[in-house]
């Protein structure tokens, strides 16, 4: 019988790398996980419909109070409108990867063979600006969904963004950075509805669409998602460097940057999709009338003048 090894030894045990999740599963198995995920998908079923789900509830747009703050943020999606915009404009060689076919509007149709023509500035600002009118999530959201791409990149150099993705995965990255970093997340079924309104003229995105697009974005990221704050600092330098440097040369910048600053600084509004709907109370019972009883009068003399309600006769 083998002793164990003492507690010198056991320092220097080598433990090896962290299993894969493919390999856990293998070990472990998923047939459990994917029995849960049935159960919760039918558990939900009327609430991915949105016939009987209560909208999300009412959060700030913001959580700046200055008009400094409020310009700064605005600087910032406006960088990241620059940055996604150049890195489309200049992709690596090859054909695009299918590895992010979760986020094409046809995932089933290959790639096709000329390169799609990108968004300008203007058309990305303007997706991202009413993803975050309509959400109303904090701004922070839009850096760190720009960051997990940015990781997703380099954690992968493959992969691209392409016109053909770059909204999916915005919208999926913004969705991932809201449930990690707000108070109060939103469902999948929100983001779904937004790109509805957002993009009314695009194919829509169903929830389950969205969240096969969360599992692919997540898994690309090795469920990474906790940003240092020095990194953010430094993302933030980045974007607004951009903006400094480059922004004379993106048409209605100016316009951009004031439109973003004086929605920040508005009271907050009432979209129609996320008011919750009237409540009809039902109409009250109709009131049944009761036949009225005869009450029985009760004489007020005491009980013992009620024995004998003859006079008393004087003894003579």
């Amino acid at each position: 019988m083998t002793s164990p090894p003492s507690p010198a030894e056991s320092r220097h045990v080598d433990l090896g790398s962290p299993p894969d999740l493919a390999d856990w599963e293998e070990v472990n198995g998923s047939p459990r996980r994917d029995e849960t995920n049935q159960a919760w998908e039918r558990e939900i079923k009327d609430d991915e419909c949105m016939r009987d789900a209560p909208p999300p509830p009412p959060r700030s747009r913001t959580n700046s109070v200055s008009d400094g703050a409020a310009a700064r943020e605005a600087v910032e999606l406006c960088g990241i409108a620059m940055l996604l915009q150049h890195i489309m404009t200049n992709p690596p060689p090859g054909a695009e990867p299918a590895h992010l076919a979760a986020f094409w509007a046809e995932p089933d149709v290959p790639a096709p063979a000329g390169a799609a023509p990108s968004p300008d500035v203007g058309e990305l600002h303007d997706f991202l600006f009413r993803l975050f009118a309509t959400c109303f999530y904090t701004p922070e959201c839009s850096v760190l969904a720009f960051m997990f791409i940015l990781r997703m990149l380099s954690f992968h150099p493959h992969l691209r963004i392409t016109p053909r993705n770059c909204k999916r995965l915005l919208l999926c990255g913004v969705m991932v950075a809201q449930k990690n970093h707000d108070d109060a997340p939103l469902r999948n079924v929100d983001f779904a509805t937004a790109w509805g309104h957002v993009l009314p003229g695009e194919r829509p995105v169903s929830a389950e669409r969205v969240g096969e697009m969360e599992r692919v974005l997540l898994d690309a990221l090795g469920f990474d998602l906790y940003v240092p704050r020095d990194q953010y600092e430094a993302c933030i330098a980045e974007l607004h460097g951009v903006v400094a440097s480059h922004g004379a040369g993106v048409p209605g910048l100016p316009a951009m940057l004031r439109r973003h600053a004086e929605f920040l600084a508005s009271p907050p509004v009432v979209l129609p999709w996320a008011a919750p709907p009237p409540r009809t109370e039902p109409p009250p019972p109709p009131r049944t009338r009761h036949r009225s009883l005869p009450v029985e009068r009760r004489n007020p003399v005491s009980s013992e003048h009620s024995r004998d309600s003859s006079p008393p006769q004087n003894s003579s």
